[in-house]
């Protein structure tokens, strides 16, 4: 009976210490402020250069450049963007083994929650090409959602402060998610 219990103790503990490295496995890999990994680009034609595993859903509907960015970011759409809300977010180097296209969907944050949690917002939009200053908000990552044909989709940015150019903020941001 000792044994078995002691093998059973042993069990419990080895399975609750494990996280296999991540730093939070209570964050639902859908949290709307959770920040997987980020498409880094210079331009809207460069290839995206993927850092971290980006809990993202664009649908080549969009694409958000520079990232990172300073004070403007632009947004060149395949359709009209009708809204734009920015939501801050957290990064975290968890789920990074998943693949979040068989999760995320235009359907899963409600408009409702996505401005709740939103610091910034541009609604009665009516273009594909816009280009959204930032500069007043804190430095760090955020949730960029557009709603495009009556569509909810988003991508991650990182926002830096005026110290450093793009490429020492990028140094930056790539030693943390590699």
């Amino acid at each position: 009976m000792k044994k078995e219990l002691f093998i059973l103790l042993t069990f419990l503990l080895l399975s609750c210490s494990s996280n296999n490295g991540e730093t939070n496995n209570l964050t639902k890999p859908t949290s709307l402020n959770l920040v997987t990994g980020i498409n880094c680009r210079q331009n809207f034609d460069d290839p995206a250069l993927k850092l971290g595993n980006p809990n993202i859903l664009v649908n080549n509907k969009f694409v958000i450049y520079p990232n990172p960015v300073n004070t403007t970011f632009y947004i060149l759409a395949q359709e009209n963007v009708t809204d734009i809300w920015i939501v801050p977010a957290n990064p975290e180097k968890i789920h990074q083994g998943l693949n979040f296209s068989s999760i995320l969907n235009t359907n899963l944050y409600s408009q409702q929650l996505i401005i709740s949690n939103s610091n910034f917002l541009l609604n009665g939009q009516t273009s594909s090409n816009l280009g959204v200053n930032i500069g007043t908000l804190a430095k760090g990552y955020y949730r960029i959602f557009v709603k495009i044909g009556g569509q909810i989709y988003w991508d991650n940015l990182y926002k830096y402060e005026n110290n450093g150019t793009n490429m020492e903020q990028f140094a930056v941001i790539n030693s943390f998610w590699n």
